[in-house]
């Protein structure tokens, strides 16, 4: 079983949905689902971390338009 993408499936990644910040936050804010969107392109976090990511706090100020990714929340 793999559980790394293969060759032809990361030249599609882009066209997946994922997870972004859709609003400026800073230090401290929580992840709400106003602030926190699965849209394309794909470099976030899967949307099946969604439910695992709201209700966290921000480590550091996040632009809007930000991937989501683990080292954004603490």
């Amino acid at each position: 079983m793999r559980y790394n993408r293969t060759a032809s499936e990361k030249g599609s990644a882009r066209f997946r949905r994922s997870l972004y910040i859709v609003e400026d936050m800073a230090p401290g804010d929580v992840l709400t689902s106003d602030n926190l969107r699965s849209i394309r392109p794909g470099f976030g976090l899967a949307p099946k971390h969604y439910e695992e990511l709201l209700g966290q706090k921000v480590v550091r100020a996040v632009a809007r338009g930000t991937p989501a990714s683990w080292d954004l929340v603490g």
